[in-house]
Formats: structure tokens, C-alpha cells, sequence
């Protein structure tokens, strides 16, 4: 079955008055990006690139939200993670390389602190969720390019 495409603010608001998240949920349903990316905006604030109390309150709205609606066990481990810290949010698409997609909640894996830097910094073809964010990539990348070409 196809995932059902949303496309304007009250399809997406329907999902979630009935429980479910557009915003995660890329089994059932796609959202047109620029839908996603107002949803995304609203949520977490328009600040993306620079520094200072703006994006770091972005940050935190957008790590404290994944938190909230992701499960709360390292998906590599999947051992449970005790309590919400910043560090188990682990973009798999760089915030520098990819400013525009870094709160996308699709970007982000809840990792425990070794599964996070072996992501980051160890041999990420070895790791159970390569496959799956692969393909995560490929869709997220070919989504922020229609942006680009508009």
C-alpha cells in the first residue's frame, strides 16, 4: 500500500487529531515538502543557520519534541534510554552539510552515546540502521531538492 500524500494543513491536522504523526510516520503517509517544511518551521522556529539563543532554543524544542515521540531505546542497541539528554538525537544527515534538513524529525536516530559517535565518527556501513537510513537519505535528499528547483 501507498502512502497517503498530504498536502495542505487540514489533512495533516486530521493525522494528527487521530493519532497519528505525519511529521515520522513515512510508512503511511508522504507530506509535499513545503507543507513539511512550514509544519517544521512553526514547531521548531525558522532558525537554522548562526548562533546564539535563537538556535539553540530551536534545538531544543526540536530535540525535546523527537524525545517526545520517538521510542525512547537506542535504535542500534535497542537498549532503553533512561532519561531525555540532547546527545541521544543523532542527525544522520549533518546539521553543517545539510542546514535546511536538521529539523526534519526524519533526520534523526535516538542513539545511545556509543552509537552515536560510532554514526558519527566510526564505521557506519557495519551498524544495523545503515540500510534503513540509506534509504532515508535517498528520500529525504530527493525531497529538499524539489525546494531547490521551484
Amino acid at each position: 500500500m501507498e502512502p497517503y500524500l498530504l498536502t495542505d494543513r487540514d489533512e495533516y491536522n486530521y493525522c494528527i487529531q487521530r493519532g497519528f504523526n505525519p511529521l515520522l510516520d513515512i510508512r503511511n503517509f508522504r507530506m509535499d515538502i513545503r507543507l513539511r517544511v512550514e509544519i517544521q518551521r512553526e514547531l521548531f522556529g525558522h532558525c537554522v543557520f548562526g548562533r546564539g539563543e535563537n538556535i539553540q532554543a530551536a534545538n531544543e524544542r526540536f530535540f525535546r519534541w523527537v524525545w517526545e515521540h520517538k521510542p525512547h531505546q537506542c535504535e542500534e542497541t535497542l537498549r532503553p534510554l533512561p532519561s531525555y539528554s540532547a546527545v541521544y538525537c543523532s542527525h544522520i544527515l549533518t546539521r553543517g552539510a545539510h542546514p535546511e534538513i536538521a529539523h526534519d524529525p526524519r533526520n534523526i536516530n535516538i542513539l545511545c552515546f556509543e552509537a552515536h559517535n560510532r554514526w558519527e565518527n566510526g564505521d557506519r556501513k557495519a551498524m544495523r540502521i545503515y540500510p534503513a537510513n540509506v534509504r532515508l537519505i535517498e528520500l529525504i535528499k530527493s525531497e529538499y531538492q524539489q525546494l531547490q528547483i521551484r
